[in-house]
């Protein structure tokens, strides 16, 4: 770009529970500018409250880097910002707004979008084969799009179910925390075997030790009576395990059991969708999305390892806005997950 060239973008804030970021999108659906908050949450917690929007003590100064950062880019007069859009992240109310004014434009509270549904944009625009999406992260959300069946008296009483509404359809949806169930006990595994750093990610698993797994009759070694209320498993005996491997193979196997729970409350009798997209940072988790595809014997599952999903989903939903045409092109890194080892 010359430096008396313009570009007109969409200024996306994703506002995650640890990290946030301004992210700028060009017409062509590409980032041209990405920069994170500086800094994390005094009390080292997440800065989203449990019912989606930011802790009291902390929206003040993310409202601060708001202005400033989107004003910093004004300010260059090398970007024009056409549209803005702000994700949240974690379980949402719908009562959330945010109602800024930045150098003259104004973030409205109906640019503020939850995960959910940024997530599922890029799948509802990109696609017309009826899908579920698996939205990995901090908390794992199902969704299903195609799903027109009334909560059960018993889901209405359950928190982890609800509805989400995207351009007027009523999406179902069922969470659980699975990337903060795996952390901590990913944790107490390194202590075990005296692992640092994250070698959890470098762990592949062949299709014969899945097929071990899935048909052991002793059942789950972690998790036997469910998520303990402090989230960390104590009583699952490590001794068993002569690896590391081995030991976090049966704890993912275990944690895609009960995620397998969840993703059957957002099935309806009927059920007619062919294909399941898991999108996020367990996408790129080559042990969960292989033992959860293969729970999924009916289904074409695929991982999208698009970097920033949901930003790109608040792109995509402001483009219209933004841009007037139709979208372009866009990259959604699908991989088929394919038993063939």
């Amino acid at each position: 770009m010359s430096h008396n060239e313009i570009m007109d973008v969409i200024a996306v804030f994703d506002l995650g529970t640890t990290a946030k970021r301004l992210m700028l999108f060009d017409q062509r659906l590409n980032v041209v500018h990405s920069e994170e908050k500086p800094g994390v949450a005094t009390s080292g917690k997440a800065v989203i409250t449990g019912d989606g929007a930011p802790a009291v003590d902390e929206a003040e100064g993310i409202t601060a880097w708001m202005r400033s950062s989107l004003g910093a880019v004004i300010r260059t007069g090398d970007h024009q910002i056409r549209a803005v859009n702000t994700v949240l992240h974690g379980p949402v109310t719908g009562s959330e707004t945010y109602d800024l004014s930045i150098e003259g434009l104004t973030v409205r509270p109906g640019g503020l979008l939850h995960e959910s549904y940024a997530s599922m944009v890029p799948y509802l625009k990109g696609t017309e084969e009826q899908f579920i999406l698996v939205a990995t992260g901090t908390w794992c959300v199902f969704l299903n799009p195609f799903n027109t069946e009334p909560l059960t008296a018993e889901q209405f009483r359950d928190d982890t179910t609800d509805y989400i509404s995207i351009a007027g359809r009523r999406i179902k949806t069922s969470r659980l925390f699975l990337g903060h169930i795996h952390d901590i006990n990913v944790a107490r595994l390194d202590d075990h075997f005296g692992v640092t750093g994250e070698l959890f990610k470098t762990i592949k698993i062949k299709s014969k030790k899945i097929r071990k797994l899935l048909d052991s009759r002793h059942g789950r070694i972690f998790f036997r009576h469910g998520i303990p209320p402090g989230y960390v498993d104590d009583h699952a005996d490590l001794s068993h395990f002569l690896t590391y491997a081995d030991a976090y193979h049966q704890m993912v196997c275990d944690l895609a059991d009960i995620c397998m729970e969840s993703y059957r409350l957002i099935i309806p009798a009927d059920d007619k969708t062919e294909i399941v997209y898991i999108t996020g940072g367990f996408a790129r988790n080559d042990t969960f999305v292989r033992i959860l595809a293969a729970r999924m014997p009916d289904k074409r599952v695929f991982a999208s390892q698009v970097d920033n999903p949901s930003a790109l989903g608040a792109a995509i939903d402001a483009y219209g806005i933004a841009f007037g045409n139709e979208l372009p092109p866009f990259y959604l890194g699908l991989k088929a997950i394919i038993d063939n080892d």
